[in-house]
Order: structure tokens, then C-alpha cells, then sequence
């Protein structure tokens, strides 16, 4: 990255305009040309840009300083620790007031991203990747790999999967240019294996995890062992491999338990309770579930996912009864406060409560005006896929042929929709 971008950087941080800092020193025009990169200033230029803007040009680093930076880096790859995080930030966020190294300077910016979705501040990870969004067309491929890849992570929170898969594949495009260390590498692998996944690409997700997972054995990183575990667990799944994806499962289940990481024990639970659904055990199954449903550690998510797997579970078996007490159970969790966070789901223990009482307009209201295009939106095709099916089937059953054929149609695209990403 040339100096001209860092001044940008400074000057869009401190919201000035290019007029406030050009006044006195140079004209806008030459400073706009500097800024993008069309002309290199003179070092007396540099220095009364850098006085006005509070910062100083110096590129020669001490080691102390360069050591302090790569380890806030690291642990933002290795560490969940959010006050360790916070202590060392404190640490670096000096440096972020003095341009020391041009490159560093934007490394520490970039990796500005990734600290806020740690410490779970996504908001303000988004202000940062759209304050840096005007200089990253002039990173270099380093800074580009981390842009690419705290982008993916960002998405990935958000759950808008399409994008995040799209930068970590661009990033991982970038590998072969650089050289990483391997748990770097492993990392984005690991990330890949997670949102191809979550795409319903088996093959790739596979793939993915395996080489994961094999860095992952050789350093003993249990947690990350088990992560990798529920991946290929999940892919075993998907492809009727019960036996596998139970030994995997397993597998992460007691390397979570080694390492008292309840997070996870948790899910293992939770896709132990969906491999039993597809096996057909229905007691195993739910006995997963309620363990999610009942532990005080469970997320409010996981906790819905395991609430209306039981819903739709008990209202394919007939018994009403108890989807009926499992949907009251559900809508106790969603208020005013969280709904819109949780839509699907309140969604979803909706649409089952109005077909269990044979409530056919609000279901129709429910499913064709709100929950469809929410999908749709959301490009959530998983799920779009699934309920377009329940729609049309309902509009089959009611005698509703051009209905069904329409929402059949949907269930066809967005089942596409999910072989081609």
C-alpha cells in the first residue's frame, strides 16, 4: 500500500475532508492524486500532511513493536479469550496513532475486523471493513488475503453464506502467493470445510475438513479436532454413512469433553439428535434435543433448532399434543426484543401451529406473504427449499394444483440454487 492510501485511511478515520487537510499545504487536486496512488509527494509534502492528520512517517521499526502486533495477530487466529483480546489491543491500539511501517499500519486496520467479531461487536466490524472499503483496492497480497478472508468471517456471522464462501475462496486463492505458517493455512481451510457445509456441499466439505483436521491431529489442538469431527460427521450424514457419521460424532464428543468445551459438547448433541432422526431412532433423537433444549448453556439458537426439529418431528408422528407444548415452549423464547433476530424460527413454530389448527388463512397468509419471501431474501435456500415443499404439498392436498405446481417450481429452484453456488 502506498503512502498516499494510508493518508486516505487517517484522513476518512478522523472525518476530514480532503479540503480540511489539503488547506494551506497543497491543492485538492494534487492531494486527490496522491491519495490514489497518481503521484508520489515529496518528503516535506509527506511530513506537513502527517503533522496535520497527527500522525508520523517512520519506517524503521523496533523489534518490541513488531513483536507486539504478530502477537495480537495470533491470538486473533488461536484465541477466544475476549479479555485477553481486549488487554492486548490495549497494547496495540498505541500503534495505530503513528504510521511506523506503511504495510503494518493497514495489517493492524485490516485485523481490526477480525477483533470486533471476536469480542462480538459485528457492528462494528462492519463500520471498519466499510472505512477500509475506498483504500483495499491498493493492498498488497498479504493485507488482500486478511481483507478477503475477515470479510468471509464477517458474512459467515451474518449467516449470509454466498458472500462469505466467496471470500474465503478468494483468499484462499491467494495462498500459493504468500507464505503462511500452517495453522494460518489451517484456518482457512477449516473455514472453507464449515461454509461448504453449511451450503450442503458434501464433497467439498469433506475435503476440507480431512486436510483441516490433519494439521489440526499433529499440533494437538483438540477443540479444532473436534470441530473438524462435526463437519465429517455432518457429511457422513448427508450421504446415509450412519456408521461413520456416529464414530465421528463421537469422536467430537470426547475430544470436547477432554477440553470442558461445553460450546461444543452441545452441538454434538444437536447433529447426534439429526442423525438419529434420519436413522429413524425417534427416542434417541429427541433425548439429544431435550439435552440442548434443557442446558443452560445452550445458545437461544441452538436451543430453537432443537425446539423445532421436536415440533416438526412430533407433528409428523401426529402427535399434537406434544408439538402443540413444544411450539408453546418455543414462542416463551422469542419477544418483542429478539424477534426480529429470530424471524426464521418464530416463522417456522408459526406455520405448525396454524396447521395443527386447521387455521388454514392465517397459514397461507403466513407462508405465501411472509415466510417464503423472508426466505427468498435471506437467500436462504436450505430452508427455502424445505418449506416451499411443505407449502406445496399443503396446496396439493387442498385441491390447489396451480399453487402446488407454482411453490413446486420454487422447490426446484432453489434446490439449483444450492448445487451451483
Amino acid at each position: 500500500m502506498n503512502i498516499g492510501a494510508i493518508i486516505k485511511l487517517n484522513r476518512i478515520n478522523q472525518n476530514l475532508t480532503q479540503e480540511e487537510l489539503a488547506d494551506g499545504i497543497i491543492s485538492i487536486s494534487y492531494l486527490s492524486k496522491i491519495e490514489n496512488g497518481k503521484i508520489e509527494p515529496n518528503e516535506e509534502v509527506i511530513k506537513l500532511l502527517c503533522l496535520r492528520l497527527g500522525i508520523q512517517m517512520n519506517t524503521q521499526l523496533d523489534d518490541s513493536t513488531k513483536e507486539k502486533c504478530h502477537e495480537w495477530f495470533q491470538l486473533l487466529l488461536t484465541s477466544s479469550d475476549v479479555d485477553l483480546l481486549k488487554n492486548k489491543y490495549e497494547e496495540v491500539t498505541e500503534l495505530t496513532k503513528t504510521i511506523n511501517d506503511p504495510e503494518l499500519q493497514v495489517l493492524i486496520k485490516i485485523h481490526l475486523i477480525r477483533y470486533f467479531l471476536k469480542i462480538g461487536e459485528t457492528n462494528q466490524a462492519l463500520e471498519q471493513i466499510n472505512r477500509l472499503k475506498d483504500v483495499s483496492g491498493t493492498f498488497n497480497n498479504k493485507q488482500k488475503y486478511y481483507w478477503l478472508k475477515f470479510n468471509g468471517n464477517y458474512y459467515s456471522i451474518i449467516e449470509e453464506e454466498n458472500d462469505a464462501l466467496r471470500n474465503y475462496a478468494l483468499s484462499e486463492d491467494l495462498l500459493p502467493l504468500l507464505e503462511f505458517p500452517e495453522d494460518e493455512v489451517a484456518d482457512i481451510l477449516y473455514s472453507l470445510a464449515v461454509t461448504y457445509s453449511k451450503h450442503h456441499l458434501t464433497s467439498e466439505a469433506q475435503s476440507y475438513a480431512n486436510r483441516a483436521l490433519e494439521y489440526y491431529r499433529q499440533v494437538y489442538n483438540f477443540s479444532r479436532c473436534a470441530e473438524c469431527h462435526l463437519v465429517l460427521g455432518i457429511c457422513y450424514r448427508r450421504i446415509n454413512n450412519h456408521d461413520k457419521a456416529i464414530k465421528n460424532y463421537h469422536l467430537a464428543k470426547q475430544l470436547a469433553e477432554s477440553t470442558q468445551n461445553k460450546k461444543l459438547i452441545l452441538l454434538t448433541h444437536l447433529n447426534m439428535g439429526y442423525l438419529y432422526l434420519v436413522k429413524g431412532d425417534i427416542q434417541k433423537a429427541i433425548e439429544n434435543f431435550d439435552i440442548i433444549v434443557n442446558s443452560q448453556d445452550s445458545t437461544l439458537d441452538d436451543r430453537l433448532l432443537a425446539i423445532t426439529s421436536i415440533i416438526d418431528q412430533s407433528y409428523n408422528s401426529n402427535n399434537y399434543k406434544e408439538a402443540k407444548r413444544r411450539i408453546d415452549q418455543g414462542l416463551n423464547w422469542i419477544n418483542t426484543k429478539n424477534k426480529e433476530k429470530y424471524l426464521s424460527f418464530y416463522y417456522e413454530i408459526l406455520a405448525y401451529l396454524y396447521l395443527i389448527d386447521k387455521d388454514h388463512k392465517k397459514f397461507e397468509n403466513l407462508m405465501v406473504n411472509k415466510f417464503i419471501p423472508y426466505l427468498k431474501e435471506q437467500k436462504n435456500y436450505a430452508k427455502l427449499t424445505e418449506y416451499a415443499e411443505m407449502l406445496g404439498d399443503y396446496f396439493e392436498k387442498t385441491n390447489k394444483y396451480k399453487n402446488a405446481a407454482t411453490y413446486y417450481k420454487l422447490v426446484n429452484f432453489s434446490y439449483k440454487k444450492i448445487i451451483k453456488i
